[in-house]
């Protein structure tokens, strides 16, 4: 089979996700929150991620802002916390995220901008090949 870049692969399976409701604690298609849905990709991926926007925060690799890359994760500090908010950064000033009155969609980063805390990173693996069902897993 022929490899897919990782990078690709991720954004693949987030978009597969776009108009997915919103759900408070959802990590699963009958609805998903911000962490949930972030999640879900990751775990496309093999990776077992923590289940918070906070606690992702702390678990990925941080990024300097201007050197973000499609499939970074984007943190943000709504909701009175810190960090109570994380989506992926599609590339071209977009991102994907579980909002929580319009489910997953793409919106401009310049929306979120100044609420922007951090950017990280999650080594995503070398090689990805594609399944049948159209999931992309390694």
């Amino acid at each position: 089979m022929m490899g897919l870049d990782p990078t690709l692969a991720v954004l693949y399976v987030s978009l597969s996700y776009l108009g997915t409701p919103y759900r408070y604690g959802g990590d699963d298609t009958t609805g998903f929150d911000c962490s949930g849905f972030v999640g879900a990709v990751l775990r496309k991926f093999g990776y077992k991620p923590p289940r918070t926007a906070g606690a992702m925060y702390r678990w990925a690799k941080p990024v300097p802002a201007d050197s973000m890359k499609p499939g970074d994760l984007l943190f943000f500090d709504y909701f009175k916390r810190p960090v109570g908010h994380v989506g992926i950064y599609l590339g071209d000033g977009l991102m994907i995220h579980a909002s929580s009155k319009r489910g997953v969609v793409i919106d401009p980063l310049r929306w979120h901008r100044r609420h922007l805390v951090g950017v990280g990173r999650v080594p995503l693996p070398l090689r990805i090949a594609r399944t049948f069902d159209g999931v992309a897993e390694f």
